[in-house]
């Protein structure tokens, strides 16, 4: 039998996983990284920081990281702590996080490894923390170097202002939300917009505040496909792909 997940357990996962990309984004930002990734050992995908800049080889890497990543995990579950593999057009390191987890670096160009190493390695540290959700007590914090310590100190201070200030992006998603309901509201009634929401955020782990631009069309989609084409009818969820879709795409373009 299936665990139902509930509105706190989203939020959970929503916040745990924006305190891995933050931190993904904090490493790229400050090495010569081009696309980070944290996987599970069976290749899922847990976060990832891709920039929209990284171009056409990413899907080489991608592709090379797929097919080196059953071979990688089961040396890392030896023992093995890091491994890079070089290649023509880039390089990868993988490193272990914990058990079953791995933190894939990818530089798409010449690089000079030295100083890259050790930020991956304070990465890799600070990911296993959060990922294992271990508390940021003094305690804890005085079994790592000041280097991790400080980063994630600071993650800490990123994930709160994300969580208790109402930044633009967050009224932005209370807009859009807000849209979103409204046009459900006009073809499925008020009485169905809350579980219909919920469904879809169901579907695609997330809650409100935690959208992105890519997410939102995604849900409307879900929606359609799902919701109000079964009960309503090919028409209808046609005239609401046609509209809804473009519509919550300009209104996330608008936005500054």
């Amino acid at each position: 039998m299936a665990v139902k997940k509930t509105k706190d357990d989203l939020e959970d996962v929503s916040l745990l996983k924006f305190a891995l990309v933050s931190q993904l984004k904090r490493t790229y930002e400050s090495s010569d990284v081009d696309v980070l990734l944290f996987a599970g050992a069976d290749g899922r995908i847990y976060a990832s920081y891709i920039p929209e800049s990284i171009g056409p080889k990413i899907f080489e890497l991608t592709n090379l990281i797929s097919n080196n990543l059953l071979h990688v995990s089961q040396q890392l579950a030896m023992g093995l702590k890091q491994s890079v593999i070089e290649y023509d057009f880039g390089t990868v390191i993988f490193s272990s996080v914990g058990r079953g987890a791995l933190l894939i670096s990818l530089f798409t160009g010449k690089a000079d490894l030295s100083d890259d190493m050790h930020k991956i390695q304070v990465a890799r540290e600070v990911i296993q923390h959060v990922f294992e959700q271990r508390p940021m007590t003094a305690d804890q914090l005085s079994n790592y170097s000041d280097e991790v310590a400080s980063e994630l100190r600071i993650l800490a201070k990123v994930v709160f202002n994300e969580m208790y200030t109402q930044s633009s992006e967050y009224k932005k998603n209370m807009e859009i939300l807000a849209d979103i309901k409204e046009k459900i509201t006009g073809v499925m009634g008020r009485g169905e917009v809350e579980p219909a929401l919920a469904m879809a955020f169901n579907e695609i782990a997330s809650s409100p505040k935690w959208m992105t631009e890519d997410l939102w069309p995604l849900l409307v989609e879900m929606i359609i496909r799902d919701q109000i084409r079964p009960l309503h009818g090919d028409y209808v969820a046609d005239m609401c792909e046609a509209e809804w879709i473009p519509d919550i795409r300009r209104k996330l373009e608008s936005f500054v």
